[in-house]
């Protein structure tokens, strides 16, 4: 029998040379060769920065974005969307909405966790029913959003995020198409892994 050599596993699942083995500059090369795996996270934090653009609305009824990339993201390519990097684009919502810290955070892990268990449990499915299932998972995010606003001492209204649901409807199509062109385009170059 023989012996595979001792390699270190890289981020994208493949085998490497071990890091320490590498002269920086091969460091450099090999970290900037592969920036494409940081595409899903940009993207989604590019898509909560859009939300907060102003609107000339008297009610907060911009969809939820940032959550609905991270779904489709999950769905798509969940090795690059694993909870933790939900968790961390979660943080940031937090952050620029100014909620309680770990609200957002909280929630995008859990749904992208049970993406990922999701889709390894029952695979690949028709987009309609990606469709329905990020909307139940809108709804389930908007309802934990209300009890842990609560529950961080900043308590709000259903109705608005009934709202934001609506209009997280409208979004998905939309969302859905971004995520799947940017992949098709800067990830298919890699691979797709």
């Amino acid at each position: 029998m023989s012996r595979a050599p001792i390699t270190e596993r890289s981020m994208f699942g493949g085998y490497a040379p071990p890091l320490r083995l590498m002269s920086g500059a091969e460091r450099r090369r090999w970290w900037l060769g592969h920036w494409r795996l940081a595409v899903p996270a940009v993207s989604s934090l590019f898509l909560l920065l859009f939300m907060t653009m102003p609107l000339p609305l008297p009610l907060p009824i911009f969809p939820e974005l940032g959550l609905i990339a991270i779904f489709v993201w999950a769905t798509f390519q969940p090795s690059l969307m694993p909870p933790w990097a939900a968790f961390l684009i979660g943080l940031v919502a937090d952050l620029l909405f100014a909620q309680p810290l770990g609200v957002n955070a909280t929630l995008f892990a859990l749904i992208a966790g049970f993406v990922r268990w999701f889709e390894v449990r029952y695979g690949h499915h028709a987009h309609i029913f990606d469709w329905a299932l990020a909307l139940a998972l809108v709804a389930g995010f908007e309802i934990g959003s209300w009890l842990l606003m609560d529950l961080g001492g900043q308590p709000t209204a259903l109705a608005p995020l009934g709202w934001q649901w609506l209009t997280s409807l409208l979004a998905y199509p939309a969302v859905s198409a971004l995520c799947g062109r940017l992949q098709r385009t800067i990830l298919a170059a890699d691979g797709g892994r």
